[in-house]
């Protein structure tokens, strides 16, 4: 199911409705709620508009989404705290009345990070840095939260492949495997871009069986969220679930509509 990260049209200052009632006219039916939107007042009431005016569309949610009215990086390195829990929340919330079928975080730093914004888009300052061990042990103490949440599993729960060399992701690569064993219902999102840049692609595709998302991009030379090409394409043939799971182009600025409309296009070709 090819779909839009909502964080294309945010990147350009869209509101969270205008977004998807952007991606919609383009003729995305898969759209995930993604992290880069600023606060709302009353977002709610708007994203209720949204389920209720595009009742065909299926949704997932990523990152950090509700937006936050201070902009902050989801880090559950840092274990239960008041604002993890408040986030975790804030997803099921949200998750609930957009009806979204998938529920998606990122693993955490080894690092305290602060939100800084580079070029316009979201970046880590990392502060402190953290325990390793402490580091997985509250990542834990999050899936375990998550877990208790979806305890009707009405969502699927995945966590996302994020760059290891951005601020040193907790979890990147085989290491993966460490939280399935654990959490056998939590799935993977592969980001496609980011396992690519790391060269963990090899790794990450042994748990294909695993994957429930995938984000669709490719860095090209020093640019990354690039469209894809049909090699990459290639690279996600081993997970035979695909059509029936989220596939969701995430670019921002530096890509066009038309680009976009495009990498749809050859998608659909590709997998036809």
């Amino acid at each position: 199911m090819i779909g839009l990260s909502s964080s294309y049209f945010a990147s350009r200052k869209f509101s969270v409705f205008d977004s998807v009632e952007k991606a919609y006219s383009l003729g995305f039916k898969t759209i995930e709620l993604g992290a880069a939107h600023s606060f709302e007042e009353n977002l709610i009431e708007s994203v209720q508009k949204i389920k209720d005016n595009f009742p065909d569309v299926f949704f997932s949610l990523h990152g950090l989404f509700p937006p936050r009215k201070e902009k902050v990086w989801f880090n559950p390195s840092l274990g239960l705290t008041e604002l993890n829990r408040k986030v975790i929340d804030d997803f099921f919330v949200f998750a609930e009345i957009v009806d979204a079928k998938v529920i998606g975080f990122h693993p955490g730093f080894l690092f305290e990070v602060l939100y800084e914004e580079v070029n316009g888009l979201g970046a880590t300052k990392r502060t402190k840095e953290l325990d390793k061990k402490v580091s997985w042990d509250n990542l834990f103490e999050v899936i375990n939260y998550f877990n208790q949440k979806n305890s009707e599993k009405k969502f699927q729960i995945v966590i996302e492949n994020i760059t290891a060399t951005e601020e040193k992701a907790l979890v990147s690569g085989k290491k993966f495997k460490e939280v399935f064993d654990k959490f056998p219902e939590i799935g993977l999102l592969l980001d496609l871009g980011h396992s690519i840049s790391d060269n963990t692609y090899d790794e990450l595709i042994k748990f294909n069986e695993k994957i429930m998302e995938v984000h669709l991009h490719m860095p090209v030379k020093e640019k990354i969220h690039q469209p894809v090409n049909e090699k990459a394409l290639e690279m996600l043939k081993p997970i035979k679930q695909l059509k029936k799971i989220p596939v969701i182009i995430e670019h921002f600025t530096g890509v066009t509509e038309k680009q976009v409309l495009e990498e749809k296009e050859l998608f659909e070709s590709f997998f036809s």
